[in-house]
């Protein structure tokens, strides 16, 4: 008796997967990429899809609607197809979005049991159409290189990576602020121009790629990336990052921030090299262009705008919850008073350590 009761349940299952229910890749609009933008009275949504799973990124689709599911539902009405987002790699959304404020269109991308919450999220310097229908010699950018701009600070150390949850965490956690990448289209395709932070769900600002270095630096996220210094004699010095910590700590409503940084040097005159001092006075300009640079951060987001997107107030909370819950709602204002000190140590390898380094 188990095992016709296994079999006949087996037959029912492939009964129930062949049945009707489970439309064919052809009959679904495979998305790879969706934007959103503001229209004033609703959404605009962009996406961008394949007509198979191994032809990438070739349509371009614009619907609109009062909500972001209302305008992806109508997507059907003129593909004739279902929306399929199990493939989709990011998001994107517009400048008038963002300043209108995320909640409404985001809460889609969380909550519908269709979508994929941890996909890259990005916004737009114009629209998030131009970025999605951005191309060159009559073709599309692929959604692939798109989605690798999201990594690009691994490498250069000047951009931000967010995927929709850590956006969402980051405005419904205690005492931070969320930020996001900024791409802008033009000619050539699609770059990261700057990054965006937020006051909740609405964007209160830009930051530049050096400044952004500096927020990466202090939250522990930078690891690699070159730095140009001015030189001992006047000329310039490239040096390639090669190992950097960040940390930071309160004591009350001040906060320090510790920079550790280990570089080679990957470009300099030899007569840089040549001068007395030579290494100490590289490593004091690269001092002070980090300090600068977080430095610079802090001003422009934290007590210039009140978004606290290096997580002051997550620490305090953690550190000195008593003190947390007394000043959580004024906060962003509080903040704006506080101390931060930021010192970094950067220890540059002589050329020496690498030659032998190489040889070992």
């Amino acid at each position: 008796m188990r095992k016709a009761g296994v079999i006949l349940l087996a037959f029912a299952i492939c009964i129930s997967l062949s049945g009707c229910n489970y439309p064919e890749l052809y009959e679904r609009v495979l998305i790879h990429g969706i934007g959103v933008d503001w229209t004033g009275e609703g959404y605009r949504v962009t996406v961008r899809s394949s007509a198979s799973a191994g032809d990438e990124g070739e349509e371009l689709f614009t619907c609109e609607g009062e909500t972001v599911l209302q305008a992806l539902s109508d997507l059907s009405l003129s593909t004739g197809r279902e929306p399929f987002y199990s493939h989709n790699y990011l998001v994107v959304f517009g400048l008038d979005c963002a300043e209108n404020g995320l909640d409404d269109c985001l809460d889609f991308f969380v909550r519908y049991y269709n979508t994929r919450p941890a996909v890259k999220m990005f916004l737009s310097l114009t629209t998030a159409e131009e970025v999605l229908s951005c191309g060159k010699d009559g073709r599309l950018m692929k959604m692939s290189q798109l989605q690798a701009l999201g990594r690009g600070g691994r490498y250069n150390g000047q951009a931000a990576e967010v995927e929709i949850l850590d956006f969402v965490n980051a405005v419904k956690g205690e005492g931070s602020s969320p930020v996001l990448p900024v791409l802008r289209a033009g000619e050539e395709g699609v770059e990261v121009f700057a990054t965006g932070f937020f006051s909740g769900c609405k964007l209160a600002g830009l930051m530049d790629l050096r400044e952004t270095r500096g927020w990466l630096a202090a939250m522990d996220r930078l690891k690699t990336g070159e730095l140009t210094v001015d030189g001992p004699r006047g000329g310039t010095v490239t040096l390639s990052l090669r190992d950097v910590s960040g940390k930071t700590d309160a004591d009350g409503s001040d906060f320090k921030i510790e920079l550790e940084v280990d570089a080679d040097i990957s470009s300099a005159d030899r007569a840089e090299m040549e001068a007395p001092d030579a290494y100490a006075e590289i490593e004091d300009s690269a001092r002070e262009l980090l300090e600068g640079e977080v430095q610079g951060a802090i001003d422009r987001a934290v007590t210039g705008s009140g978004c606290d997107i290096f997580g002051f107030g997550s620490l305090l909370y953690k550190k000195e919850p008593e003190f947390w819950r007394e000043n959580k709602e004024s906060w962003p204002d509080l903040m704006k008073e506080c101390q931060y000190q930021v010192s970094a140590s950067v220890k540059v390898r002589r050329l020496e350590q690498e030659n032998r380094n190489g040889i070992d």
